[in-house]
């Protein structure tokens, strides 16, 4: 088993498989919590309602990637033709995945996201709380707190465990 890497600087937080590393060209600008899939050549976002569990993984040296002192490994994106590395998860697994706002009950307003809400890949490989598209779950939010998000947040990372 590997071991959890249990701090909000990390993708990773619980792990009961062996996690699967890869590493690949990035082919557009991905940030770690973001789901992806391999395409021609490297790594490239998920699409909406992609079944992949691979996911990109914070830098593992960011200091040699200009990284300030005050940001958080989370925080620093992968530019495209540069190295990405990834994680691919199994059931049960929990990891820090970026959510994007979602108006699940259509009213224009802040959403919040719980414990428990479905979430699947939307186009541009982050997850969104099910309300019809996305439509295939690829977990449930684990976290115990709530998020609270509107129209125009960025995604923000979220504890998620995998089905």
């Amino acid at each position: 088993m590997a071991g959890p890497l249990n701090t909000t600087n990390s993708v990773k937080a619980k792990v009961h498989n062996q996690v699967a590393f890869d590493e690949g060209e990035a082919l557009e600008e991905l940030e770690p919590g973001q789901g992806v899939v391999r395409g021609d050549g490297g790594f490239e976002a998920a699409g909406a309602d992609s079944p992949t569990r691979r996911v990109v993984r914070e830098q593992r040296n960011p200091g040699s990637r200009g990284i300030e002192d005050d940001e958080s490994p989370l925080e620093k994106t992968y530019e495209p033709e540069a190295n990405v590395e990834t994680l691919g998860f199994g059931s049960h697994d929990q990891a820090r995945l970026l959510i994007s706002y979602a108006d699940v009950d259509d009213d224009a307003s802040d959403d919040t996201y719980g414990e428990g809400d479905e979430v699947g890949w939307n186009a541009n490989g982050y997850l969104e709380v099910l309300d019809g598209d996305p439509t295939d779950a690829i977990g449930v939010i684990a976290q115990e707190d709530d998020v609270e998000m509107s129209d125009g947040d960025d995604p923000t990372h979220v504890l998620v465990e995998f089905y």
